[in-house]
């Protein structure tokens, strides 16, 4: 592979790290077996008090600088309804860029019953208050990243977007009707999403992949019409 090809499949190669990347919490069993793989929020395994939250601290960290870097690359050469997936992904990565680090919980909240009695209270951190604020930011540019590719997508990747937004908005659903009225499928229902979120950046990956034809325009840009949907299958 040339050099110029080997750069022009670097958004790809970002976006499919990113992917696996945000499923750190795969490894919770093995790292935090007092969590478990469905117990709890997947964020309260990077909580400041849990073992190994730095592994996933940094999953974080690098999935979301990953995601908003590749934005910005993309948006720079896309129109259309490509260029706002792109924006709805750079919103994506900011945000759990800052789930990582700035926002990151004090503690578990839906295992540790100290730990929600003081959420109740009001008395932990700011920043433990700001992280549903920037998680829900987060999901927010997923879901505008993932409509716009579906209105400029067709063909087999059109399809592939309509499952993971399917994925998507049943885990969401089900994680919104969780926070209501919590009960022991709340983990459940936010590894669906997270799954969701996983598989909408694997499409990214593959609709920022550069044609095969060295003589196309460069992905996100030139793979449109001006109307803005793809033209590749």
């Amino acid at each position: 592979m040339s050099r110029l090809g080997a750069a022009r499949a670097l958004p790809a190669v970002a976006l499919g790290l990113a992917a696996v990347l945000y499923a750190s919490w795969l490894l919770g069993p093995l790292l935090n077996p007092s969590l478990g793989l469905l117990d709890g929020y997947a964020s309260e395994l990077a909580a400041r008090d849990q073992p190994y939250h730095l592994v996933f601290r940094l999953a974080d960290l690098v999935t979301g600088v990953l995601a908003a870097a590749t934005g910005v690359a993309l948006a720079r050469r896309a129109r259309g309804w490509l260029r706002r997936a792109w924006w709805g992904l750079i919103a994506f990565g900011v945000m759990t860029g800052l789930d990582g680090t700035v926002t990151s919980l004090d503690c578990a909240t839906t295992t540790d019953v100290r730990c929600g009695r003081l959420e109740e209270l009001g008395e932990l951190s700011l920043r433990h208050a700001a992280h549903k604020f920037t998680s829900s930011l987060a999901i927010a540019g997923v879901v505008l990243s993932l409509l716009a590719l579906l209105a400029a997508l067709r063909g087999a990747r059109f399809r592939w977007g309509l499952l993971v937004a399917a994925v998507l908005l049943v885990g969401t659903a089900g994680t919104m009707a969780e926070a209501v009225r919590p009960d022991a499928l709340l983990g459940a229902w936010q590894r669906v999403q997270l799954l969701g979120v996983s598989g909408w950046l694997l499409l990214a990956a593959a609709v920022a992949r550069p044609p095969r034809s060295g003589t196309d325009p460069p992905p996100g840009a030139g793979v449109t019409t001006a109307a803005g949907r793809d033209t590749g299958s």
